[in-house]
């Protein structure tokens, strides 16, 4: 058996047989066993975790997002007025909670009082810290930490938060702006950055900086004899089917355009892992 047969091997037995011998590691590990050595292999990032079952960024839509299949939990992260970390898209509550106001401008006491909505109703469900979803995901899913916070104070918190908990493995922390990739790398090297590149300039930047095992692209300047070199060094490429493509499930025709993608977020977690299981488009 050959090194990369082991690892699939591995792989394989820690998702279809979670109670072997084999699987002592978490879910956690198995998905890393495949990040890292199988970039043939498509990976699910669920966008704000199964949203459409439970309110975005909730810790039931995070354990739905888990429960689907999905590989990787994409959150939100922002900082109260009185700097507790929690998970919320918006800069002010209204659209998601039955509140109003900007958070930055709320006590963490004050967001305690709000409940999530869903589809426009109240429900039970509440406001998450970010350290309660880092709990909820542990050894069960990575979790890509879209940082909306405004501070490079925050930033090192998020990163003191995650080696508090023994996540570093687990989570990327993803910049739109690909120049702070060196002083988040500082804070912390083994947490696994991933920057947006906004256009073929930036890809080149980024990768000259030789720090980033992930790198979000547009399909606008989409070019396989560019990322083809990147896939095969064990550089992952990150996409989005949000919109149209989710909402027409033309999941071929994504592939197809854009074949090299090996990691794909989504509004459809359980739709694009049941095509994905039937349809592999690296193999």
């Amino acid at each position: 058996m050959n090194k990369f047969s082991y690892f699939y091997f591995v792989a394989l037995a820690l998702l279809v047989f979670p109670g072997s011998a084999i699987a002592q590691q978490s879910r956690t590990d198995s998905i890393l066993t495949v990040f890292h050595t199988q970039p043939q292999t498509v990976l699910v990032a669920s966008h704000r975790g199964a949203h459409h079952h439970f309110p975005e960024n909730s810790l039931a839509a995070m354990g739905a997002a888990i429960k689907a299949g999905a590989h990787i939990l994409e959150l939100d992260v922002r900082e109260t007025q009185d700097a507790e970390l929690v998970v919320l898209h918006d800069k002010t509550v209204d659209r998601t909670t039955n509140g109003r106001g900007e958070l930055a401008s709320m006590t963490y006491s004050q967001v305690q009082q709000l409940v999530l909505t869903h589809q426009g109703k109240p429900t039970e469900h509440r406001v998450p810290t970010f350290r309660e979803a880092l709990l909820r995901c542990k050894d069960s899913i990575l979790v890509d930490i879209d940082f909306k916070a405004d501070t490079y104070e925050a930033a090192k918190k998020v990163c003191q938060l995650v080696a508090e908990l023994g996540m570093e493995e687990q989570v990327l922390f993803f910049l739109y702006d690909y120049q702070e990739m060196p002083r988040l790398h500082a804070l912390n090297p083994h947490i696994k950055i991933m920057p947006r590149a906004y256009n073929p300039a930036d890809l080149e930047a980024i990768l000259a900086m030789g720090i980033a095992p992930v790198v979000h692209i547009d399909d606008s300047y989409y070019d396989p004899q560019v990322l083809d070199p990147l896939v095969k060094k064990g550089i992952r490429i990150w996409a989005n089917t949000l919109g149209k493509v989710d909402q027409r499930k033309g999941y071929t025709s994504f592939f197809k355009e854009l074949a090299l993608v090996n990691i794909v977020q989504t509004d459809e977690p359980e739709t694009l892992v049941g095509y994905l299981r039937k349809n592999n488009p690296h193999n």
